[in-house]
């Protein structure tokens, strides 16, 4: 299979989100939408994969403050994997595995950073590829949707006009913290955080 791996330029955007799509709506990412494709601050590697002129896989790593990371609070930068996934129809050939060694390479060649994280949903795909590629997991949170009660019981105050039953957050036994205000409420997923040294 004639396979190339391609730095993420502009004028694929379009085919990059429906790759992504695609690639989301088979796992368990099913419920996430992107209208347009991350900026990030400080990317490192935005790779695509392409067969035949068409995006069959993505990934896309930054660098990371010690103030933002996940994992160990190092006190140099690290790689984050931002997004990573595979088209459903070329899954089970290594592909994702191609990309992240590819960039790997790049990192260690390019970047002194010595370390990577990642937080993703657990599924019964994602999670032992990670394993296979020496991630270590290093933390284990919940994604979950807030209801009206969820702050009076613990007397949370939220800001004026912020309607609760839109948060949602990371959910562990030490509290919690809001992520964003993008999905609809009553959803809880696991999420595992894992980290590689390279």
């Amino acid at each position: 299979m004639d396979l190339k791996i391609k730095d993420y330029a502009p004028n694929y955007e379009k085919q990059w989100l429906e790759c992504l799509k695609e690639t989301f709506y088979a796992s368990s990412y099913y419920d996430m939408i992107l209208k347009v494709k991350p900026r990030y601050e400080q990317p490192i590697v935005e790779h695509i994969i392409l067969h035949g002129g068409k995006i069959v896989a993505f990934l896309d790593i930054e660098l990371i403050p010690p103030s933002e990371q996940l994992c160990s609070k190092d006190e140099e930068y690290c790689g984050q994997i931002s997004l990573i996934g595979v088209h459903p129809k070329y899954r089970r050939q290594k592909i994702a595995t191609k990309l992240l060694e590819k960039a790997i390479t790049i990192i260690r060649k390019d970047n002194q950073i010595n370390r990577l994280e990642v937080s993703f949903r657990e599924d019964n795909e994602i999670t032992p590829w990670f394993h296979s590629m020496n991630f270590i997991p290093c933390e284990k949170y919940y994604e979950v949707s807030f209801s009206q009660d969820f702050f009076i019981k613990y007397g949370i105050e939220l800001p004026y006009g912020l309607n609760p039953s839109l948060l949602t957050g990371f959910v562990d036994q030490k509290g919690f913290r809001i992520l964003s205000t993008d999905h609809p409420p009553e959803k809880t997923f696991p999420y595992l955080i894992m980290e590689k040294k390279i």
